[in-house]
């Protein structure tokens, strides 16, 4: 699904529903219909690919898209696809929009952008992939060009993008 656009420090659009940070379960629900699981106040759609955690006062804190660059859900930021663009562009073109304070402090593995309210993830970098091919092939298990393909490309994009309320990561 491709029309899925996400609005920093206000909220998504899929298709024509919007969802906006700050709505109350309740309303959430009444726009996507029950959630098909809700985990530690957590609300998953769309075989679990998007995620929207409610706070103690039942209003919308953060959303979270999960199916990177293979799931259906799409979401575009700033109008580029947030799981069609590298990383190193992507996170250009947030710390752009962001304009100050940028949490670095996973190494490359995530970003959280403080004024913007956005944060990516990848589960490799990838000087991570030339390391794990490094491994594989010193102890007698070289990988497949196929697999060497895959987690590269996998390493080139974000997994995960969320957006939260204002201050959402300084409250971290």
């Amino acid at each position: 699904m491709n029309d899925v656009v996400i609005t920093p420090l206000k909220g998504i659009h899929i298709g024509d529903k919007p969802i906006n940070l700050y709505s109350t379960s309740g309303e959430i629900k009444a726009v996507l219909g029950e959630p098909e699981c809700v985990r530690n106040n957590s609300l998953y759609y769309f075989a679990s690919e998007l995620r929207i955690d409610i706070d103690n006062n039942d209003k919308a804190e953060f959303i979270e898209f999960l199916g990177g660059t293979d799931g259906a859900l799409q979401p575009t930021i700033y109008g580029v696809p947030a799981f069609g663009t590298d990383a190193d562009g992507l996170y250009k073109l947030l710390a752009e929009k962001n304009g100050g304070d940028i949490n670095d402090s996973e190494n490359g593995y995530s970003y959280a952008f403080l004024n913007i309210s956005v944060g990516v993830y990848r589960e490799s970098i990838p000087s991570d992939i030339e390391e794990m091919i490094a491994e594989a092939e010193s102890e007698g298990y070289p990988m497949s060009m196929e697999d060497i393909a895959e987690e590269r490309r996998k390493a080139a994009f974000w997994a995960t993008i969320g957006i939260g309320i204002g201050g959402y990561y300084g409250n971290l």
